[in-house]
Formats: C-alpha cells, sequence, structure tokens
C-alpha cells in the first residue's frame, strides 16, 4: 500500500480501479469533489463515472500539487463517438473533469491548452458551444478569433448548425466579424479601467493581483473588477471625509 492510502479517508472508485485521497486537501483544492465526500464513511468507494481513471487522478494530482503529470496530457482516450468528439483529446477531458469538480486552477491550465491546440474549423462549432456552457471565456474568446478568420468555412461545416441554434453566440460572432475586434494583453497602468478591451488573460491578471475569483465568464470577470472598483472608491471617499473632520 501506498502512503497516500495508509493515511487516506476517503476512496474513489473509477473504471474499477480505486484511488484515495484525503477530505482535507479536497476541501482546499476540490470544492466539488469534497462536497460527494460528505456524509460517505472511509470505508465506502464513491463511484465517478465519465471519467476515465488517468484524467481523474491527474485532477488529483494538480489538487494535491498543482501539477500534472507530462502523461496524462497525452495519453488518448480511444473514443469515437461523435456526440463526446470534442472531449477526446487529454486536454479537453481535463478540462471537463477541473470544471465538473471544483479544480479552478486546472480548469484554467487545461482551458488555456485546448485553446492553443484544438481549435480547428471541424472543432470551433462545438467548442464555442462548451465553451459558453462551462464558462470557459478563454476559449471562447479565442474560438470567436479563430471564427473572424475562417468565417466562411466554419459556417459551412456541418456543426455549424448548432451555432445557429443560439441567437447569443450568434450575434456575438457576427460583432466580432463586423468588428475586427483587437482585445488588449497588456495593462495601460494601475488605473486602468477599460475593462471592455481587455482580453481574458488580462482580466484574469488584475482579478488575481486584488485577490479575487479568477473562475466565470467574461461578463462575471468584468463584473468583479467593477463591484471591486467601486468599493475601493467609496473606502477612498470615506477615508477623505473622516480625514477631512479630524
Amino acid at each position: 500500500r501506498s502512503s497516500t492510502a495508509n493515511t487516506a479517508d476517503v476512496k474513489f472508485s473509477v473504471e474499477g480501479e480505486t484511488i484515495h485521497a484525503h477530505r482535507l486537501i479536497l476541501k482546499l483544492a476540490a470544492q466539488t469533489l469534497a462536497y460527494l465526500c460528505e456524509d460517505v464513511d472511509e470505508d465506502t468507494a464513491i463511484p465517478i463515472l465519465g471519467v476515465r481513471s488517468p484524467i481523474f487522478q491527474g485532477v488529483l494530482r494538480f489538487a494535491y500539487g498543482d501539477v500534472v503529470p507530462e502523461e496524462v496530457w497525452t495519453t488518448k482516450s480511444g473514443t469515437t463517438n461523435n456526440t463526446e468528439r470534442i472531449l477526446t483529446s487529454p486536454s479537453m477531458e481535463l478540462l471537463d473533469a477541473a470544471n465538473r469538480f471544483g479544480v479552478v486552477g486546472l480548469k484554467i491550465l487545461a482551458e488555456t491548452k485546448v485553446a492553443e491546440t484544438d481549435i480547428f474549423i471541424s472543432t470551433a462549432s462545438d467548442l464555442i458551444l462548451y465553451a459558453d456552457a462551462k464558462n470557459c471565456p478563454l476559449l471562447k474568446e479565442r474560438v470567436v478569433d479563430y471564427f473572424v478568420v475562417h468565417a466562411e468555412e466554419i459556417r459551412k461545416h456541418p456543426s455549424f448548425q448548432k451555432v445557429k441554434e443560439s441567437a447569443c453566440i450568434l450575434d456575438e460572432l457576427m460583432e466580432a466579424l463586423l468588428s475586427k475586434r483587437i482585445l488588449r494583453s497588456f495593462s495601460l497602468g494601475d488605473n486602468d479601467v477599460d475593462y471592455d478591451t481587455m482580453g481574458v488573460n488580462l482580466l484574469r491578471r488584475k482579478l488575481d493581483e486584488r485577490a479575487l475569483d479568477v473562475d466565470g465568464s467574461r461578463e462575471m470577470l468584468i463584473q468583479r473588477l467593477e463591484v471591486w472598483d467601486r468599493k475601493k472608491a467609496v473606502e477612498a471617499l470615506l477615508a477623505g471625509t473622516k480625514k477631512e473632520a479630524n
């Protein structure tokens, strides 16, 4: 038995394999998994469905040490089911699992990898629908940028029919196509609050600097920054009023 198995207080069953973990670690780094463990005794294995064992173990490895072994990023599933085809790359599987189990750091890391390697004519439509549904704003941003360049080819692909069913996404794509938008990756200074022109990576960087949550849709990220700005403005006003009163 491994040292983890000897000290673990929770176990999962994934594809017939028993995987051990510690509730405290899960509470800190994988809150959805921790929730699954509530009211479950140490001898009961919690079944995890819809995730391959190497992917689930990769999620746990990240929860424990912020690292996913390189071999996990390259382990192929061999799935050919068309309804699941966008989830067949390891990066996409890790993104989906990290989102499902509440491991935000891994979600963003996997999202970045998917955005860099998995966007093609054949996958763009499925990916933008997925990104919109799962609050993956960086992936959505990159797919929209890709659409601006490859709009004609993507619109001819059969998968685009599903995009046509979403008026909101169609509007976003058409607006991006007509405006030729360019989102900034750099800040204009400490007082830069023009969030609508910022790319997702820059928005997340500003949120991280303020110790705010970096997960969520683009709209949610901007809203958090605006709320923080208003709070700081009120605090500065109150501090100035108090100083004058003294």
